[in-house]
């Protein structure tokens, strides 16, 4: 799945429940310019880190997806979590490319920490989270440290068969009908 389609269908969901809750009355949702605006921030962000990374300048990339994690989503814009969630399995991606994977790892943490909702972001970062104690264990091998690379590949599994199951909750989710 892209990233460009990931803020798309965050887009329209964040519309789609703007617009709801607007009429629901049970929380004032920001306004779908607000919305679209800060939509359009994550994205002109986006297509930035993009054209960093084009160039190798991964430093730049990383800066331009940091700047995402600055924005203030409003508290009722419960999309706001995936947009993180996305920027943070970016920025660990990004280290991953580095050949950073000790960085990567404490990204991706982080992200895990600040996401709560149960989404195919939530499993990227578990995901780039099994890559990056992957990493870890081959270095770990190369350094002829048997015992923790061994460690680290059971770890880097562990994170591995998480985002399997997560994503397999999700669809199951959907072939029940949206059943929780």
């Amino acid at each position: 799945m892209s990233r460009h389609f990931i803020v798309a269908l965050t887009c329209g969901l964040a519309l789609i429940s703007g617009c709801a809750a607007k009429t629901s009355g049970h929380r004032e949702a920001p306004s779908n310019e607000a919305v679209m605006a800060l939509l359009g921030t994550v994205r002109a962000l986006h297509h930035e880190a993009d054209v960093f990374e084009g160039a190798g300048d991964f430093e730049h990339a990383g800066a331009a997806v940091r700047r995402i994690l600055t924005l203030e989503f409003p508290r009722t814009m419960a999309e706001g979590e995936d947009l993180r969630a996305d920027a943070y399995g970016r920025l660990a991606e990004i280290a991953l490319r580095r050949a950073t994977p000790d960085e990567a790892l404490s990204i991706a943490d982080t992200g895990l920490r600040d996401t709560h909702r149960e989404s195919v972001l939530r499993g990227r970062l578990m995901m780039v989270r099994g890559q990056s104690l992957g990493a870890l264990s081959d270095r770990a091998h190369a350094a002829s440290d048997e015992v923790g690379a061994r460690r680290l590949r059971e770890q880097a599994i562990e994170a591995l068969e998480a985002s399997i199951a997560l994503n397999g909750r999700l669809l199951q989710r959907l072939t029940d009908g949206g059943a929780p």
